[in-house]
């Protein structure tokens, strides 16, 4: 009995500790997560949703301490709320690059800041993610600004007004012009990824040395119309950014820098109320502008859409039919029915919101003023529209499945040929979705993934953007269709990204009927005097 007691005779703190570090330690960062998460303020109306499928990304903070934002991937939100590049985020699952959500957010005072609204966005996250982070040190890839071997050739600033460096006109028309004023060498490596992302694709570190601020002019040619320049003997000049950064004395040189980075510690995949928002329905809700006009269209030619930082939209010479477009957020031919007169009498709209709005509000609000006006009914149905659809074709994939559980994204990179595209761990339903995003020009219908191919692959795309293409031999329809793309190329080396997708992937594009949720119209009402 004696013996029992001993064996188990309770222990002191400091040997339980000795033995459990580990466990001791989890529990700490875990209370430390809890008490940030509670003390962190959070919105006063947040609506989160899963993305409806093919959503593109969009959104921001707003004025008026809003955030909101569409089809954002869990790696651009977390990246944004603790203001990071998303390179600079590690760990999570592998959806975190792939799964898409929209957010509606508005804070409790219409004045705060967005440092503060990246604390409510944090604080969000945590709510109905269950995210938890670190903060980290590790060496980063960026570039730095240097000052080459032959010294800076910067005048000095000749005033102390704020830095400025807006596009300037006159010049070249194929290039890029930015005249810079009291701009410092910390200015510029800001500015660079910004507007030449194509070149300065990761952080731009300031490593020059120089201190003061200076007047100078930025002139260069985008990567795709640089190296197209390069490659016509007969064309323009090729200026790059290195060439335009060299006239200034200065040059970009690849390297690390010990840099904060987020490591995600925890994160649940479905958040247990996405589909629902605060007790209060987001501000973004204004269902009606506070003025609209609707008027027979003025313009004798062309088109014209302005969004002004006012929160005024003027959308001029559209038809009922594009503005419907516009309002309920779908290409033309997924608008349906109505008399003949939708696509034959332009109108003009001018609307005014009590302060800038985001596209998916100003969408939702054009859609209720169409509604009032033109007495507008309509209903959604699947019908078969054009489409193109990814197929296997009659030959076997060429395809290497994932191996892991690497992160699921792709990554687009300029090339001396044109463009590539690196994909891992990606399905093929993934790959419809983004591919629009990249090759605008040739994927000019919706995507759909016909392939039956259920697996995750790694794969890396190189196609010729349209642009740049030698010549390409019409075998049917016009030149951007699959058909016509998949006849040899006039330039023998250049490759559509039709044709890339046969040859480096044994899969094919072809044009079909395939059924897509349509906006039928039901009952429209010619605008009536009184209804403007």
């Amino acid at each position: 009995m004696n013996a029992d007691k001993r064996r188990f005779k309770l222990r002191p703190l400091s040997a339980f500790i000795c033995v459990h570090p580990r466990l001791i330690l989890s529990f700490a960062v875990f209370l430390s997560h809890v008490a940030l998460a509670q003390s962190r303020p959070p919105f006063a109306t947040a609506d989160v949703h899963a993305s409806a499928p093919g959503t593109r990304e969009e959104g921001g903070f707003l004025p008026e301490g809003r955030f909101e934002c569409r089809g954002a991937t869990m790696l651009k939100l977390i990246a944004t709320a603790y203001h990071v590049d998303a390179n600079l985020v590690a760990g999570g699952p592998d959806w975190l690059a792939s799964d898409r959500f929209d957010i509606m957010a508005r804070a409790p005072s219409r004045r705060a800041s967005e440092a503060a609204l990246r604390e409510m966005l944090r604080s969000l996250l945590a709510e109905r993610f269950g995210l938890a982070v670190h903060e980290e040190r590790k060496g980063a890839r960026v570039y730095l600004l240097k000052v080459d071997e032959k010294g800076p050739k910067l005048r000095a600033a000749t005033d102390s007004e704020a830095p400025e460096c807006p596009k300037s006109a006159g010049g070249d028309p194929g290039l890029n012009h930015r005249a810079c004023r009291a701009f410092s060498m910390a200015d510029l490596s800001r500015l660079l990824p910004q507007v030449a992302r194509n070149y300065a694709d990761l952080p731009v570190v300031d490593a020059t040395g120089l201190t003061g601020r200076y007047d100078f002019q930025l002139d260069w040619m985008s990567r795709p119309e640089y190296l197209g320049a390069k490659a016509d003997a007969d064309g323009p000049a090729a200026v790059s950014l290195l060439d335009a950064l060299a006239k200034l004395g200065l040059k970009l040189e690849p390297g690390t820098r010990p840099t904060r980075a987020i490591a995600i510690d925890r994160l649940n995949r479905l958040p247990a109320d996405v589909s629902r928002g605060t007790s209060e329905e987001p501000a973004a809700a204004a269902r009606e502008f506070d003025v609209a006009e609707v008027l027979p269209s003025k313009l004798e030619n062309g088109r014209e859409l302005k969004a002004l930082p006012s929160g005024q939209l003027e959308i001029r010479g559209y038809t009922l039919r594009e503005l419907l477009k516009i309002a309920f957020e779908v290409q033309d031919k997924r608008i349906a029915g109505g008399p003949k007169w939708l696509d034959e009498q332009r109108f003009d709209v001018v609307e005014k919101s009590p302060d800038a709005m985001s596209p998916r509000a100003v969408s939702g609000m054009l859609k209720t003023l169409l509604v009032e006006r033109f007495k507008l009914e309509t209903h959604t149905e699947d019908q078969p529209v054009p489409v193109f659809a990814l197929t296997t074709g009659n030959w076997p994939p060429k395809l290497k499945r994932t191996a892991g559980t690497a992160r699921s994204e792709c990554s687009l990179k300029q090339t001396q040929k044109g463009r590539a595209y690196a994909c891992r761990n990606t399905t093929m339903a993934q790959l419809v979705e983004r591919l629009p995003s990249v090759a605008q020009a040739y994927i000019v219908q919706p995507l759909v993934d016909l392939t039956g191919l259920k697996d995750a692959y790694d794969f890396t795309l190189n196609w010729t953007p349209k642009s740049r293409l030698s010549g390409v031999a019409v075998g049917g329809g016009d030149a951007g269709s699959p058909q016509a793309v998949f006849q040899p190329s006039a330039g023998g080396n250049d490759l559509t990204i039709f044709e890339a997708i046969q040859k480096q992937l044994g899969l094919k594009i072809e044009e079909r009927k395939y059924p897509m949720p349509a906006i039928i119209v039901d009952r429209v009402q010619p605008l009536a005097a009184g209804d403007r």
